[in-house]
């Protein structure tokens, strides 16, 4: 009888920053590198080079696993799970074509969730339309539970109307059980995509409700969007909302909301806590890499601002009486080295070391892998050519 699997960190473990560098040469297969960043030791390399497969990225992070997949234009690409302390990589098999697309442009995001009530990991893929004026309001929602009870009984097929689509260059994050994906408002082909809403999925139970976001987007100038990014803050989701003010692009205010929860028995209302803010100096850069993540050993907020970190310390600081008070410079900013034009990088949040296997994780293959498929065209060709 085999040793059982090493079961996956306590989320009551405070939460790492994980670098992951990805790097690509013609010719070569793609190969990704990892770097523990946070205090209170120096930051460090992880033992393994993992090869992922080609044009793969990270999708999000769920506990000491990472999550790889192809946003775009491929359809059928599976997602691909990792274990950066071990080197141990699975694939998960494909999941079936999404319903109710019949064209134009389709965006899917993977997301792999940890339920600490039920203790399985379960692969979400959320299949949407980026413009509501062309496919609606319509999610096709995909689940595959990947350990436990229910483990290696396929996928599960599902959709559901959004108030919004979702915003495809925000990573899911997972929070205490919970997946969080933002939303857009009403969008257009050739429309600016500000963010809307927060699409909260319950893993254990696959139920997702939507929630409005601590600011209005319309508040500020239409030039502009309202950019956002999420991690873990004291086991709460932190919502970092990066604001600019008229057409001015180097006066910029970054605060940092807290989701709370009602504290009342079966009450579900939430509000946003606004607990950090600081202004920072430098131009902003559309479409380019950010991150945010809060160190816990020494207490501070980390943004990554494409070729900027800014570093601000919030031990003996108080929280923001309102968005509209005046708040301090950034403590520290960091030019960041150049980066090379084979290489892409960002720092991760929410990452928990563990030993736990992918290959413990992934079910045995299914249908949608093609291999049933492949075999008969074989067979069938060979024959062909007796």
């Amino acid at each position: 009888m085999g040793e059982p699997a090493p079961a996956p960190p306590p989320e009551s473990a405070p939460p790492e920053a994980l670098l992951v560098t990805l790097t690509r040469e013609p010719g070569r297969p793609d190969e990704a590198t990892f770097f523990r960043v946070s205090s209170p030791s120096k930051p460090a390399p992880m033992p393994h080079r993992v090869t992922i497969p080609s044009g793969y990225s990270v999708s999000n992070v769920c506990n000491g696993l990472l999550c790889f997949a192809r946003v775009r234009d491929s359809a059928e690409a599976p997602a691909f799970i990792c274990n950066p302390v071990t080197g141990e990589t699975a694939k998960v098999p494909k999941a079936p074509p999404p319903m109710g697309f019949t064209g134009g442009t389709i965006y899917r995001i993977f997301a792999l969730g940890f339920s600490p009530s039920t203790k399985e990991h379960r692969l979400f893929r959320f299949t949407f339309s980026p413009f509501s004026s062309i496919h609606g309001k319509h999610i096709d929602l995909c689940v595959c539970t990947l350990d436990g009870a229910a483990g290696g009984g396929g996928w599960r097929q599902s959709s559901f109307r959004s108030l919004c689509p979702l915003l495809s260059t925000l990573l899911p994050v997972l929070v205490q059980g919970k997946l969080y994906l933002v939303t857009t408002g009403k969008t257009g082909p050739g429309e600016r995509r500000n963010p809307d809403g927060l699409l909260e999925v319950d893993v254990a139970t696959e139920a997702g409700r939507t929630h409005c976001l601590p600011f209005e987007a319309d508040e500020y100038h239409s030039a502009w969007d309202p950019l956002v990014n999420t991690c873990e803050m004291g086991g709460r989701l932190c919502l970092a909302v990066d604001i600019l003010r008229g057409t001015e692009t180097t006066v910029r205010k970054i605060q940092f909301w807290v989701l709370m929860f009602s504290s009342l028995p079966d009450h579900h209302d939430l509000r946003w806590d606004l607990h950090y803010s600081f202004h920072v100096d430098g131009n902003y850069y559309f479409f380019q890499p950010r991150s945010v993540w809060f160190d816990n050993g020494e207490m501070t907020l980390c943004y990554r601002d494409y070729k900027v970190l800014f570093k601000h310390g919030t031990r003996g600081r108080l929280p923001e009486p309102s968005p509209d008070a005046d708040c301090p410079q950034c403590v520290r900013q960091i030019e960041l080295p150049q980066m090379p034009s084979n290489c892409q990088w960002n720092i991760f949040a929410g990452y928990r070391p563990s030993l736990l296997s992918p290959l413990t994780l992934a079910p045995p293959p299914s249908c949608w892998d093609g291999d049933e498929e492949r075999e008969k065209f074989e067979h069938a060709l060979l024959r062909a050519l007796e």
